[in-house]
């Protein structure tokens, strides 16, 4: 009844309807601002119509309680959605939204105003409570996170063996997992046929006094769950049960190495009445909304993430939108590779297919081999998995659509994940297993096909680097000839996938005994062909010129030739491990040969971590420009010079890709812009075809859970042609020819005709950083002593509130300080003050009066102490003099869009911009004018959007480089007039934005058509 009488709802008075259906008396009063729709005794619902949903119910709930009402807001939208709100009893606030789409309600959505209607036994505040806690409640994933979180961390602090921090992390997740993943296979019937099979378990434990994990949890895993029907201790009487393989139910390596923890019952009860009980669970993510499935193992793995160790490891949750734009689109370029550019689009859309068609589509999707080259919790395999899945049933007759089949053919011949991470291989395999079980159809338990071993399908190890990672360095071709061991790894990988029981482990084995034998023969001709190189320059370091002088070498051949050494001495040492019979590395010329000697993979997809390079410790940082090329500095200090990780992972996937190959993968958005890029922008555009860059949107960006933005990357492993053209994003029509990008810079992602009204732009005046250099504003080193609020100014003195006290300092100490935020268009209004230690030729002050004086003093050690410092008065600032110049225009280094003042116009004249501003300092009062106006601009905007760094939630990063190129117009009457406007702005005259634009247009003499292209993208994104 409620879903009918939502579609019905086209205007505020249709609202009634709905809460009469729920049980309200039907009312239609204006009030507060809304219509009085409904009420219960003393509670009270009104509705109103907002174009913003969200922040018009929190305002309509909010005067609902300004006005001690008991109530619900309810805002309906043009997009066709109910907003409902309530004012917080008790305290202040609002909850939170709970939006409904009228014409396809969630079914989450309809339980939840299912709840809101009214109990006989109520009165108006005890329902007011309950429709509060009803929209408060968090959705079930938040829920989920807690619950699961709140258990993993009592396990974790629960064993007292002699465990590493890490493997009890490991232990705890294997416990849990293996029961999360049973909670879905017991919703497939398979467990006895009991739906609450586990809990029965665990009660029968408490019924009997018995240890639950020793007695019931350790049979089920390691005697039922991994044995055979037949090989089963028949004394163990579990039910019916499974044979699910090893792999999940087999000991863990970190279990055989610690000994198996057992968690007390008390923690198991807490376990399934806290979390396993408290949820409903679905093998299929997109059965339920409400329920949990699947795909929340990603979001579980990358919300355990500690702070510090995300920050090192770069792992962030990929949302499933991002996840399937990118693998559909590598997937469709890396068919091109054999099959036609149509024909690939057309099997990946879905569309009709002759016969022949479908034949050599199948054929080509078969040979696909996908590489996830940092699976983190599989996100994209589990994607690429899908994608292949629809399209290779789409392919098939529904006679022959065994999709359980299918997937399982996909995870042994297309699908390959790698990761540095023993956690993130587990949750990864758990997922791939989960993907089974949600396609098999099978309802008599004894005929369940047992679960895939993916030993060889996700590996733990290091993507990036290993023992013959340098030799590539030097020599080319290594391990990339067929020969009987490269063929014996892939059959043998092939064999162990679905193998089981004794044949299993002897599969094992045998995959274990043929990468040895593949490791031999390729370091033995590793070692062999760097000792030829190493002997060819020693003998020009031997030899003599025809003057009979030693020859010598170039600094370049010496450098070579110790690289080669020390190449030599991992190489011999990688050998006499592998001749022990062990391989403690990873890499892909020894478990992959196969595919390495077919050319590499078809395709490399994924989202490598991102990781700041003064996150890595610093032998790490030296290795990475030894062996990538791309991953170097700038030639600038310091660490904002040298690459982000997932530049090496960008490097290495063309490595790993076949020729005519595709990577697609998502990149920090800096790589596009940043010095850093510098080099791999030029890669990219002389050595491969760039397929698509895409800018990940803002509302996706959010949820990614980086400071960074997100891009998008597809690119073909081929030569460009002269007249190849990029597209701008997975489903828009725009595109750039890669020719544009060929030279040095920042990357401007836009249509052509937007790049050219870019170019006017720019050259329609001089750059400003030729007139006045942007700089940054003066840095304290110590906000926290230097910057507070004034409580009040008494003639000579002030009281000043600092972060931890108040203190009276003389008022002549005192300056006005400026931050980013602090700056509007044309206007400064500063709302901190800063203890200025220094005269105004910028020198520090030798003396400072008394008060000052005395509580600097208290702070000495802080302030000697800090980075920047080196001698002198201990209360000396930075980088002051920008900030005491004439004729400053000031502007936020972070913001949506420029906004800039000429503070020397305004009443904050005496203001000391600090270190999130930036300054630059016009020869005259006229040029600061103009400046000012330009920035205020949409011109501005357009231009800063084209190529300033984004920052998360939609600003961007104005700093010297970018705004170093915004153009001031030239003198002329045009400029005048334009400098009279901004005099007008600055003293607080309204001047409107289209005249300010159209000024500025003139006074660059910009043509109608940039006009309007610009215009365009800064109403856009501006």
């Amino acid at each position: 009844m409620v879903k009918q009488v939502l579609k019905g709802i086209g205007k505020t008075a249709d609202v009634s309807r709905l809460f009469v259906v729920l049980g309200y008396q039907p009312d239609h009063i204006a009030t507060y601002g809304g219509v009085l729709v409904g009420h219960w005794k003393g509670f009270r619902v009104v509705a109103a119509a907002a174009e913003n949903p969200s922040e018009a119910v929190r305002q309509l709930a909010a005067k609902l309680a300004w006005n001690s009402q008991r109530g619900l807001a309810v805002v309906l939208a043009r997009a066709r959605t109910l907003t409902l709100a309530a004012p917080r009893v008790g305290r202040p606030g609002t909850t939170r939204t709970l939006t409904v789409e009228l014409d396809n309600p969630s079914r989450f959505a309809l339980e939840q105003l299912e709840r809101l209607r009214p109990k006989k036994s109520s009165n108006a505040l005890s329902h007011a409570l309950w429709v509060a806690e009803v929209l408060s409640s968090e959705k079930v994933t938040e829920r989920f996170f807690c619950a699961f979180r709140q258990i993993y961390e009592r396990m974790v602090t629960a064993p007292r063996s002699r465990t590493t921090d890490r493997e009890r992390r490991m232990l705890a997740l294997l416990s849990l997992t293996r029961i999360l993943f049973l909670y879905f296979v017991q919703q497939k019937g398979w467990l006895n046929r009991d739906p609450c099979y586990l809990r029965t378990l665990f009660d029968r434990a408490l019924q009997t006094s018995s240890d639950f994990h020793r007695t019931k949890l350790d049979p089920l895993f390691f005697g039922t769950l991994n044995r055979p029907l037949r090989q089963r201790n028949q004394q163990i009487d579990l039910g019916t049960i499974p044979y699910l393989n090893g792999g999940l139910f087999q000991p863990h390596p970190i279990e055989r190495r610690a000994g198996r923890i057992h968690y007390p019952n008390e923690l198991w009860r807490d376990a399934f009445d806290g979390l396993f009980e408290k949820f409903r669970f679905c093998v299929r993510e997109d059965e339920e909304v409400e329920a949990i499935a699947p795909d929340m193992l990603g979001r579980v793995f990358e919300r355990l993430m500690e702070g510090a160790e995300r920050q090192v490891s770069g792992t962030f949750y990929t949302p499933e939108s991002v996840v399937k734009q990118l693998v559909e689109a590598t997937i469709q370029s890396a068919l091109t590779r054999r099959i036609p550019h149509r024909l690939a689009h057309d099997v990946v859309t879905g569309a009709d297919l002759t016969d022949a068609e479908m034949r050599t589509a199948s054929i080509a999707l078969q040979r696909l081999r996908i590489l996830d080259p940092a699976v983190g919790s599989g996100a994209f395999l589990l994607g690429a998995l899908e994608t292949l899945t629809r399209m290779r049933c789409a392919l098939l007759t529904q006679r022959h659509q065994d999709r359980s089949r299918i997937r399982r053919d996909i995870m042994r011949d297309n699908l390959m994940g790698i990761d540095i991470n023993p956690v993130a291989v587990h949750l990864a395999e758990l997922r791939l297993w989960l993907a089974v079980v949600a396609d098999d159809p099978t309802t008599e338990i004894r005929r369940v096909a047992p679960l895939p071993n993916l030993d060889g399908v996700v590996r733990q190890g290091d993507t990036l680097l290993d023992p013959l990672g340098a030799a590539r360095r030097f020599i080319h071709g290594i391990g990339n000839a067929w020969n009987d061991a490269t063929r014996s790894v892939g059959t043998a990988r092939r064999s162990l996938f679905d193998s089981g029981g004794a044949a299993q482990r002897q599969d094992l084995r045998r995959l274990r005994r043929t990468e040895i034998a593949v490791a031999r023969c390729v370091l033995r001709q590793a070692i062999s062909s760097v000792q030829y190189a190493i002997e060819d320059l020693t003998a020009i370091l031997s030899g003599r010129d025809l003057f009979g002088d030693p020859s010598g070498l170039t600094r370049a051949q010496a450098d070579r030739l110790k690289a080669l050494r020390s190449t030599k001495r991992d190489l011999v040492r990688a050998q006499k491990q592998v001749s022990e019979g062990r391989i403690p590395f990873f890499s892909f010329e020894i478990q992959a040969p196969d595919v390495i000697a077919d050319g590499g993979f078809c395709a490399v997809v994924g989202n490598p971590p991102w990781v700041r390079a003064e996150r890595l410790p610093p032998p790490l940082r030296h290795t990475l420009q030894e062996r990538f090329s791309w991953w170097r500095s700038s030639g600038a200090r310091g660490y904002a010079h040298l690459p982000d990780l997932s530049v090496a992972f960008l490097q290495r996937a063309l490595e790993l890709v076949a020729p005519g190959g595709t990577v697609g993968l998502l990149l920090p958005s800096k790589v596009t812009s940043a010095a850093y890029g510098e080099v791999a922008r030029r890669g990219l555009v002389r050595e491969t075809s760039i397929t698509i860059v895409h800018r990940v949107s803002e509302r996706d960006a959010g949820r990614f859970g980086a400071t960074t933005y997100p891009m998008g990357v597809v690119v073909k492993k081929e030569l460009p042609k002269p007249t190849h053209t990029i597209q701008l994003g997975f489903t828009a029509n725009n595109s750039l020819s890669q020719a544009a990008l060929n030279s040095s810079g920042p990357w401007i992602l836009l249509p052509n005709n937007v790049r050219e009204a870019l170019e006017e732009l720019r050259c329609s005046g001089q750059p400003l950083a030729e007139i006045a250099t942007p700089a940054l504003g003066v840095k304290t080193g110590a906000d926290r002593i230097f910057i507070g609020r004034t409580a009040g100014l008494d003639g000579d003195f002030g009281n000043v509130e600092f972060a931890d006290r108040s203190v009276v300092i003389e008022s002549a100490m005192l300056r006005p300080a400026l931050r980013g935020r602090d700056v509007r268009s044309f206007q400064a209004h500063p709302k901190h003050v800063i203890v200025w230690t220094h005269a105004e030729s910028g020198a520090p002050l030798n003396k400072i009066p008394r008060r000052a004086a005395s509580y600097l003093k208290q702070h000495s050690g802080k302030l000697k102490s800090r980075t920047d410092y080196r001698a002198g008065p201990f209360w000396s600032l930075f980088r002051v003099n920008p900030a005491l110049l004439k004729n400053r225009v000031v502007w936020a280094d972070i913001a949506k869009h420029p906004r800039a003042v000429a503070l020397d116009e305004t009443d904050a004249n005496r203001a000391i911009p600090l270190n999130t501003c930036y300054v630059a300092s016009a020869p005259n009062r006229g040029t600061a004018l103009t400046i000012a106006a330009v920035f205020n601009s949409c011109w501005a905007r357009a231009l800063t959007y084209a190529i300033a760094d984004e920052a998360r939630g939609g600003y961007r990063r104005i700093n010297a480089r970018v705004a170093g190129q915004m153009p001031v117009p030239k003198p002329g009457p045009q400029g005048s007039a334009l400098c009279e406007l901004s005099v007008q702005a600055h003293k607080g005259d309204h001047v409107s934005s289209t005249d300010l634009d159209e000024a500025v247009a003139e006074a660059l003499r910009l043509s109608a058509k940039a006009r309007r292209l610009l215009r365009a993208v800064a109403t856009h994104h501006g």
